[in-house]
């Protein structure tokens, strides 16, 4: 590997790593206004730029979508108003819009705590980590899930820092596996759900951008395998 291609790959993973940060804060906790002054910040309009393919595309939508909440948060009540909708969604009390847990779209009767759930878990521990939240938090949730992907990023970064390419190659064929495994195959089933909420301040527009990211990162992925 040159230098050049190293530089490539750094500045790839860094950008893999802050998206996947600001999305586990997104679905990792109720919103308040730091992560409202997170969304809005240029870093995150900038980092969200980095992926866009073409004029118009989710990317590109989606630093528009950002601006006009940086408007929009100047509402009296709209901080209310995304709680509101974060509650609807993942919280209850009544039935969830769109549950954030990768088993309800993967087993027949909807239900937490299956096989896939068992099979996220011991992704975990082949990476050597274990989720601090795992006792109150399924190890499929959707926070939990892009938590793994950010710190298998920060993994990566440190591996090709100490030219350490047998140890990169394995974290982005681990990054690899687990989207094909989990990620890309529940993410386009929970994006489904959000056109059954009745607002779309936020959590609806940031899935759809969810959703294409996942999916250009998959490709992202097996450019840089290539590259090591």
């Amino acid at each position: 590997m040159n230098q050049e291609q190293k530089q490539t790959l750094a500045a790839l993973i860094q950008g893999r790593q802050a998206v996947y940060s600001v999305f586990h804060r997104v679905y990792g906790r109720e919103p308040d206004k730091e992560l409202l002054d997170l969304l809005t910040s240029a870093d995150t309009k900038e980092t969200f730029q980095l992926f866009s393919e073409e004029e118009g595309d989710v990317f590109e939508k989606c630093g528009r979508f950002l601006g006009e909440l940086q408007e929009n948060r100047k509402e009296e009540n709209f901080l209310s108003e995304l709680q509101t909708e974060y509650m609807r969604l993942f919280v209850g009390p009544t039935k969830l819009v769109a549950p954030p847990w990768e088993s309800v779209y993967r087993s027949k009767q909807a239900l937490l705590f299956q096989e896939s759930t068992l099979a996220v878990r011991q992704f975990y521990k082949k990476f050597g980590m274990e989720p601090e939240a795992l006792m109150r938090v399924p190890d499929d949730s959707l926070g939990l899930e892009t938590a793994f992907m950010e710190i298998l990023c920060e993994k990566a970064n440190q591996a090709l820092e100490q030219d350490d390419e047998k140890t990169l190659k394995h974290i982005l064929d681990g990054q690899r596996i687990f989207l094909d495994s989990h990620l890309l195959v529940w993410i386009p089933k929970f994006l489904e759900k959000m056109e059954d909420t009745p607002s779309d301040l936020l959590y609806p527009q940031l899935t759809l951008v969810l959703d294409s990211f996942l999916k250009r990162d998959r490709a992202l992925v097996q450019e840089m395998l290539e590259m090591v």
